[in-house]
């Protein structure tokens, strides 16, 4: 909280006492009647305003009940301007602005704010930023938008709203858009959550949300109803529970599928980069609601919860569509009797592959063993295969080799890249004279098949995926943010799986590195074709391919 919440000042009746940059905006806005939003903006700005001079009319103590503290400073007949403080957590619910047709809001801190597209029946999201201290920006009367504090600062903002005629309450009549119930709420007040039905003048039929806009919608509500609960408001604390159940059931899969589907094309590219940037930001608001409802905190271990869910939306769709096309292969093309070879798996992940190994390609049980740095993934492997924790940079078995060293799913790429020719090294050094490493890459340009959107087979499991290249002194890397959805237990579950930085070196680079470090023979192949690389190659058709690799 602020060191001190004192009481706010009530409205100035003579211009002549308002701090001199209010005093400006008023002495202004008396030249004429009719204004443009652009305008008024340029008269805000204009003015220099700042903190200090609308601090008298802060209310960072308002109740729990209001979505956040607003209070007038100034009225005359055709316009107004209003203090609005927002503490940590404060949201406006979505509205518009009543009888106002020209205005301005400056903020004084970092304010989100969302604009909507309200058409045919339809609210959509336009855009969703953040505003820095002193942007400013114009109001009409078609401005549909939603403001609030997503930091743990203190700040306040600055509103200015008006028309061209006289006007007792300039804002009144509000539209507040009730998207739980796809309602209109016309209001005089405040554009508050949960609003007691007697500040309520009347509802209307409203527009449908589509599903990010509705989601962002049940969250903020939720939050507020919350901070009502905690404050023991009679009646709250039912509808939470109630809002929260219809928030997170999995009634809602239908219409995310829709809208996820409706925005990428047939190979799971978004085609919307507005809306999919949208989208992932409020599933990852309500990511985190549940988070703390759940008291979760986040594990150091980027993979726990998730490799629940890796199997069906990574780990079978690749070992259906190529690994086991290639280890099979590697089995003809190299004559491998897998069963009678010892194998180490180097980042054996949930070990679904390995147990195909067993099941399918005949390694015994007991001579097959992985390693993964992520204890959620080994506790999954543990089900399937002998396994432990390990880093392939620490391992050293006691001196222990194996005949087969294996590793699926692009692993390589998560190592420090300033160690990736030690852990190749470290690989050979694993493996007895004349034993094989296998094991699948992706080339520098494997953003192009990237998808952003994958699914389980039965479409109950949606992981949503938002690459980028990034580059650092050179070198490349391919930066995932995931946001994995499941479905299969009769709610929404969500899962941020935060970003994930893969190294992507040339490959002419990865055969020089398995060429110094097994001596051997090295051959690179396309993943999916199974076709030979060339030498001079950049890349290859699929972005994945396999390295096959013998120890001298």
């Amino acid at each position: 909280m602020p060191k001190t919440i004192t009481k706010p000042q009530p409205p100035v009746k003579d211009k002549d006492l308002l701090p001199a940059s209010l005093r400006n905006i008023v002495e202004k806005l008396e030249e004429r009647k009719e204004w443009k939003p652009a305008e008024v903006r340029r008269i805000v700005l204009e003015a220099g305003v700042r903190q200090e001079d609308i601090r008298p009319w802060a209310d960072f103590g308002h109740p729990v009940t209001d979505s956040y503290g607003r209070k007038l400073i100034y009225q005359e007949g055709n316009f107004e301007m209003m203090a609005m403080s927002w503490a940590p957590g404060d949201f406006s619910a979505i509205h518009d602005h009543g009888h106002t047709q020209w205005g301005a809001v400056q903020v004084f801190g970092p304010a989100e704010h969302a604009t909507f597209r309200v058409d045919e029946g339809r609210i959509s999201t336009l855009s969703r930023v953040q505003f820095k201290p002193g942007d400013a920006v114009g109001v009409s009367h078609t401005l549909v938008h939603q403001m609030g504090n997503p930091t743990d600062e203190y700040f306040q903002t600055l509103h200015v709203y008006g028309r061209p005629e006289d006007i007792e309450n300039v804002t009144g009549d509000a539209r507040i858009y009730d998207l739980e119930q796809e309602t209109i709420q016309r209001v005089d007040g405040g554009v508050f959550f949960a609003l007691p039905e007697e500040e309520i003048k009347w509802t209307e039929p409203g527009p449908r949300p589509d599903f990010p806009t509705r989601l962002r919608h049940m969250v903020e509500l939720a939050r507020r109803l919350r901070k009502m609960a905690e404050a023991g408001i009679p009646g709250s604390r039912k509808r939470l529970e109630a809002t929260l159940k219809d928030l997170f059931s999995d009634k809602h899969r239908g219409q995310l599928l829709n809208c996820v589907e409706a925005n990428t094309d047939e190979k799971g590219h978004e085609a919307n980069s507005v809306y999919w940037r949208n989208l992932n930001h409020e599933l990852k608001e309500a990511a985190r609601l549940q988070s703390e409802l759940r008291g979760a905190q986040r594990p150091e271990d980027n993979f726990h919860h998730y490799a629940e869910l890796y199997d069906a939306l990574i780990c079978q769709p690749c070992l259906d569509s190529f690994m086991r096309g290639y280890l099979d292969f590697f089995k003809s093309k190299y004559a491998i009797d897998f069963t009678d070879s010892s194998l180490l798996s180097v980042g054996c992940g949930t070990a679904l592959v390995e147990r195909t190994l067993i099941d399918e390609f005949g390694v015994p049980y007991e001579k097959l063993f992985g390693i993964d740095i992520s204890p959620a993934m080994v506790s999954e492997a543990s089900q399937r295969i002998r396994a432990e924790v390990g880093d392939v940079l620490e391992f050293d078995a006691e001196g222990k080799t194996w005949e087969i060293a294996f590793s699926g799913l692009n692993v390589y790429h998560y190592l420090n890249f300033n160690r990736l020719e030690e852990a190749i090294e470290r690989t050979a050094r694993r493996l007895a004279p004349d034993g094989y490493f296998v094991g699948d890459f992706i080339t520098p340009d494997h953003i192009r098949w990237y998808p952003n959107v994958m699914f389980s087979d039965d479409k109950k499991v949606i992981s949503l995926r938002t690459p980028r290249l990034v580059e650092d002194n050179g070198r490349v890397f391919q930066e995932s943010e995931i946001i994995n959805i499941n479905f299969r237990d009769g709610e929404m579950e969500l899962n941020y799986a935060g970003k994930h930085l893969r190294f992507l070196p040339p490959l002419h680079r990865i055969r020089t590195y398995f060429e110094r470090a097994f001596g051997g023979r090295v051959d690179l192949y396309d993943a999916h074709s199974l076709e030979l690389i060339p030498d001079w190659a950049d890349s290859c058709p699929s972005t994945r391919y396999v390295v096959v690799a013998k120890k001298k």
